[in-house]
């Protein structure tokens, strides 16, 4: 009896050990585990907020999809048993167009619950309904409401918009931006649950509701934006450019009206490698490859890349030189220009192969003369400088609403000397963001107040419909209304009879500042030239800047500003002057008259006929009094591949266009002469015997030519020939 006593006695006390230890040491983790299995909690999704165009128009836009999960071992039929685990997987495989082996491990799957498919479509999700009927399924398949994102027009802005992943979080652009205001805050809803899974009582069920996300109305209007991305994409395809952009921007409001970049893609399918460019060798390519080639390609460059601005820059330093009283704008001999100028330890030449001469500020910028701004750099000093730069924004973070911003790139003060100082004073060994310089360039043309860029105009509460309305902010007063009235009319010189006048635009007045940028010897080939146009309509009261870039151009090809950008802009603002209702005006006043560029009467446009038939290309570019060349025998109906001159070029009659129908076709290339000193009659009879074409500025004896004696260029090659006369041809 003492022996049985005691085993009961010990067994007592085993019983209170193992009860004490799953009350007190495992008593939470048990409470826990008993809370989820008696409870079921699913989480609501909030519907991401719309973003409009500044006219209402959709760009991005949440529509109601369902995402189906299976709860594995209760997926059974009416009459209690288990639905066949090879039966589920091939009604999953053909319904959602899924591997039949991955399903079936799914299926297959020991987890509770298991997601089958992610944002799915109504019709889909019918035919999965409609089975489940049909075969009296009644448990274990969950059909939950979800939200897929859309963009109706595909392509449009699509570096500036941005795409969501999967889970509905923005990861680009605006969408990752303002992510917060648009994605709102899920909900949920708690039940209590019997021993069977079952829901007990609505009476147990906890509701918390979805906080939808906020409405977002951008400053984008997007017929500017469909402009400026169609004129973008054929001006990177003409000039073979590695990529290109525009900014559009009221300079009054800082309101951004158009950002584009182009290669861009479509926002329904951003994973695709066919926008990448290496869709033919994708496959070949390592992972860290493949994802460096996207998000290249989802980089909004306008903001989030630098570059050197290069002549455009131009513009900022004549602003602080007449606000700081070191020069005026037309003061005769003011500089002096012997094609290059002697600094430090070096000569830094001009752009142009011959000298300018003496100049005036006006006539400096004309020309887009270095040597001038050099000079007119070592006036004002870095110290100077550098001061006005951080007014104008440049050491700023400026657009971080719009993308991640990069900080822009300049010489500590205290490291700047002569050099450094001269080529900082024509925009070169420096690196900005294009934002950074329209910014700029916006505010000479609103009177000298820099603005803040912005992209968002509203932004709407979607649960109680009020309308937050996003102000413009001024920041500070940079230079005087004088100092920027005087550079905007030295702007409008520059395209009347300077490097911009491939930008006019009929019935406007348009200022102007071309740019080329040249890469460092050691990165010619990986940074190829950049070359852009920044351009302000009207001269009086600004409502538009516009700023066209061309990057990775090669030097054997045409990479001047003012060749092939200014024409870009002078087209965008052709189409976005009038829509704007912006009224015209044809008087150009207080601009001192130099050696104008000679227009002939007899110059035509150049149709762009790739995709035509070669018959019919030859019967439009002839009708236009145009001499065609084509190299395909009998081949008239063959398919014009590609075209020199490009389309639009602008040219006179009987010059040459040169087709061609196979992207292989090897093309002849020509030895450009050297024209200078000749006699203007003989330069263009030499050019039209090698079945080269001329755009003549000035008459006499040639003292310029755009391309560089000795240089291969295809035929039909346009040559800018200046003669008798120091007016720049594309700097």
């Amino acid at each position: 009896m003492s022996f049985i006593g005691i085993i009961v006695t010990l067994g007592f006390l085993a019983v209170i050990v193992k009860l004490s230890y799953i009350i007190f040491v495992k008593g939470n983790d048990y409470k826990k585990a008993a809370y989820a299995q008696q409870t079921k909690s699913q989480i609501i999704s909030s519907n991401r907020g719309t973003i409009y165009d500044a006219n209402g128009e959709v760009l991005a836009i949440s529509v109601s999809v369902d995402t189906v999960s299976i709860n594995p071992d209760k997926v059974k039929y009416d009459s209690g048993k288990k639905v066949e685990p090879e039966v589920l997987a091939a009604e999953f495989a053909e319904v959602f167009e899924l591997d039949y082996d991955t399903m079936l491990e799914k299926v297959n799957s020991e987890a509770s619950v298991v997601v089958i498919a992610r944002k799915v479509e109504a019709d889909k999700i019918n035919l999965l309904k409609d089975w489940i009927k049909e075969n009296k399924v009644t448990s274990g398949i969950n059909i939950d409401e979800d939200f897929k994102r859309y963009y109706p027009n595909g392509n449009l802005a699509s570096t500036l918009i941005g795409f969501c992943g999967t889970d509905n979080i923005g990861l680009t652009g605006l969408e990752s931006r303002w992510n917060d205001t648009l994605v709102g805050t899920a909900g949920v809803l708690t039940a209590t649950l019997d021993v069977h899974g079952d829901a007990i009582s609505d009476e147990d069920e906890e509701y918390v509701a979805p906080e939808n996300g906020s409405n977002i109305y951008l400053t984008i209007d997007s017929a500017i934006q469909k402009i400026a991305e169609k004129h973008l994409k054929e001006a990177v395809e003409q000039n073979h450019a590695g990529y290109g952009g525009v900014i559009i921007m009221d300079p009054q409001t800082g309101d951004i009206l158009a950002m584009a970049n182009y290669p861009d893609y479509d926002l329904n399918d951003p994973q695709n490698p066919a926008y990448t460019g290496l869709a033919d060798k994708w496959d070949e390519l390592t992972d860290k490859e493949k994802s460096d080639a996207r998000y290249k390609l989802w980089a909004n460059k306008n903001v989030s890349y630098l570059y050197e601005p290069g002549s455009t820059f131009k513009t900022v330093v004549a602003s602080i030189g007449l606000e700081e009283g070191v020069v005026e704008t037309d003061t005769p001999g003011e500089f002096h220009c012997g094609h290059f100028y002697h600094v430090g330890d070096r000569d830094i030449y001009c752009w142009s192969p011959v000298d300018h001469g003496y100049l005036s500020l006006r006539e400096a910028l004309e020309k887009s003369c270095n040597p001038s701004f050099m000079q007119l750099g070592q006036r004002i000093g870095a110290r100077t400088m550098y001061k006005y730069f951080d007014a104008y924004g440049f050491f700023d973070s400026v657009g971080s609403d719009i993308a991640s911003t990069p900080k822009s790139y300049f010489k500590e003060l205290e490291k700047i000397g002569a050099v450094e100082l001269a080529t900082t004073s024509f925009g070169q060994r420096f690196s900005i963001t294009p934002l950074q310089l329209i910014t700029a360039v916006s505010t000479i043309a609103n009177g000298g107040t820099f603005i803040e860029p912005k992209i968002v105009k509203q932004i709407e509460n979607t649960d109680n419909g009020s309308i937050t309305t996003v102000d413009s902010v001024k920041v500070r007063k940079v230079i005087s209304e004088e100092t920027a009235s005087q550079v905007k009319d030295m702007m409008l010189s520059v395209v009347e009879y300077g490097t911009g006048g491939r930008a006019k635009v009929t019935g406007y007045e348009v200022g102007g500042k071309s740019g080329t940028s040249e890469p460092t010897e050691d990165r010619k080939e990986i940074d190829g030239y950049t070359a852009s146009f920044v351009a302000i309509s009207p001269i009086e009261n600004t409502r538009v800047v516009c700023l066209v870039m061309l990057f990775n151009l090669t030097e054997d090809q045409e990479h001047q500003g003012g060749t092939v950008c200014g024409p870009v802009a002078g087209q965008i603002l052709s189409e976005v002057l009038p829509y704007l209702d912006i009224t015209g005006s044809t008087t150009v006043t207080n601009v001192p008259q130099p050696n104008a560029i000679v227009q002939n009467t007899n110059s035509k446009s150049v149709a762009n006929v790739k995709g035509m038939t070669v018959e019919n290309a030859k019967d439009k570019l002839e009708e236009s009094g145009f001499t065609v060349i084509c190299d395909v025998g009998d081949a008239s109906s063959s398919i014009v591949f590609d075209q020199m001159p490009k389309g639009g070029a602008y040219l006179e009659t009987g010059s040459i266009v040169c087709l061609y129908t196979d992207e292989n076709e090897e093309r002849t290339k020509i030895m450009v002469p050297d024209l200078r000193n000749k006699p203007l009659t003989e330069a263009v009879t030499d050019l039209k015997e090698l079945n080269l074409n001329t755009i003549i500025d000035g008459s006499g004896i040639v003292t310029a030519q755009s391309i560089t004696p000795g240089t291969e260029v295809e035929v039909g090659t346009v040559i800018t020939i200046t003669a008798n006369t120091n007016a720049s041809g594309g700097q």
